[in-house]
């Protein structure tokens, strides 16, 4: 059993030695190169907006109004590096850091409020005035290093996700994942 578990640890520390390198100026994020992504089919996006406050699971969340035009219901899931462009340049991209799953029931409008943190920590943050989209999921080394140190990991409370949030922009706006950094996330319970 330890094998197994040890096996798949050095196949994903070596998936992400084979990714390509960071692809955007630091401090200058921007989605470049990644997987498309598409809501399940019978979904429509109505709007993706700044949300008016916080929650346990994110600083700065988006609000996301999801119409299912099926008779049944759907079920979602938003993988970890998935980017929310803003439709102004001010305000920053948006990322989810864990995956994200949720069900929208049939034949309704559902609101949801999406776990991002913020990849430009120069430019506004999220307001009820930002309007988003559903961008690609990005996958490169550095990213990928934080992900793999997420995975599993509770976001659900204030430290937690403070910390989160420092190590995105320590990847998208500083030299990279620091030593304390990654000590303290492999901590996090």
């Amino acid at each position: 059993m330890v094998s197994i578990v040890a096996l798949s640890l050095v196949a994903l520390g070596g998936l992400c030695t084979r990714l390509p390198e960071r692809q955007w100026e630091r401090g200058e994020f921007r989605p470049i190169g990644g997987k498309p992504y598409k809501l399940p089919d019978g979904l429509e996006v109505r709007y993706i907006i700044g949300a008016m406050d916080e929650i346990p699971t994110s600083f700065s969340p988006l609000e996301m109004s999801v119409l299912n035009n099926t008779q049944s219901r759907v079920p979602v899931r938003m993988p970890e590096g998935l980017v929310f462009s803003p439709s102004d340049p001010d305000y920053q991209y948006m990322m989810i850091l864990q995956e994200f799953s949720f069900n929208v029931p049939a034949d309704q409008e559902t609101t949801v409020f999406l776990p991002t943190y913020g990849c430009n920590e120069n430019l506004d943050e999220p307001d009820e005035d930002s309007y988003y989209e559903i961008d690609i999921q990005v996958w490169e080394r550095e990213l990928c290093e934080l992900f793999e140190l997420l995975r599993g990991k509770k976001l659900d409370y204030e430290d937690a996700v403070d910390l989160a949030q420092e190590a995105l922009y320590e990847i998208t706006d500083g030299n990279g994942l620091t030593d304390s950094t990654r000590q303290r996330l492999k901590e996090l319970p």
